[in-house]
């Protein structure tokens, strides 16, 4: 495994975040040799840091010596999503979202340093067959509508930059995998003003997103996800005119607070 740069005075820090990091949705407990082997460092030292963080909250040991993530890491994980600029501007259009349409509404931060997006805020459907997606997910830009409406917020030069770097990840038998395809997707989307996919990110779910920015800047995507069977494309694209309305109104209004 390929190890991270060492820099005097943070080192110890490194390798904490290492640890955290070394968690996913695939290996939510892990034993003390796995830790060791995902930072690098002898079982010892691993140790000591593992003790420290869960000492600190940040992790917990369970009754079978394995560690899993600590419940302080919710307490700051709340912090992040509610301060965030995207969420003060967008969390109500969420809620109005969801209960106009009756459908789940996802809020997605975008990361550009790795090209990823993450879940930030969302709203349930009341009804019982109902899409859905946990907050914390996070996963590649190439992937699904809230991607490719982020993307199709860059200018044309940026996004060609970008996408020979992106994995296209071949989730089901209808996931863009090729950076032809996906620039398609992306224009389309860019003339529109919202991006809609069907069966692209799960099967049998369809979603319809909307870039969110301030100034020059992409912050993130708006979503609505619905069972394929309720997505259309007549429906997914009233969803998505009406979401590009609501999110300019809600980015003019920020901005002439922020801005004046």
């Amino acid at each position: 495994m390929e190890q991270p740069p060492q820099r005097p005075g943070v080192q110890s820090v490194d390798r904490a975040l290492d640890i955290l990091l070394a968690f996913s949705s695939e290996h939510p407990a892990l034993t003390l040799g796995e830790l060791a082997a995902a930072v690098g460092l002898p079982g010892s030292s691993t140790h000591r840091l593992a003790r420290n963080l869960v000492q600190r909250g940040f992790m917990r040991q369970e009754h079978d010596g394995r560690y899993s993530l600590g419940a302080r890491l919710l307490e700051l994980g709340g912090l992040v999503s509610n301060s965030s600029v995207l969420s003060t501007m967008c969390r109500n259009l969420l809620e109005e979202l969801s209960a106009e349409l009756d459908e789940t509404a996802l809020l997605a931060e975008v990361d550009w340093i790795d090209s990823t997006v993450t879940i930030i805020h969302k709203c349930e459907a009341d009804q019982t067959l109902r899409a859905t997606s946990p907050v914390g997910r996070r996963s590649g830009i190439g992937s699904g509508s809230l991607g490719i409406a982020i993307l199709s917020s860059l200018p044309e030069t940026t996004f060609e930059t970008l996408a020979p770097q992106l994995y296209l990840a071949a989730r089901t038998p209808h996931s863009l995998t090729e950076v032809d395809d996906l620039r398609t997707a992306v224009a389309l989307a860019r003339r529109k003003g919202w991006a809609a996919r069907r069966n692209d990110y799960i099967d049998g779910i369809s979603g319809v997103a909307v870039p969110v920015r301030i100034s020059d800047m992409t912050l993130g995507a708006i979503a609505i996800v619905v069972p394929t069977v309720r997505g259309s494309h007549r429906r997914l694209s009233e969803i998505g005119a009406l979401m590009a309305r609501l999110v300019g109104d809600a980015q003019a209004r920020y901005e002439s607070t922020q801005f004046r």
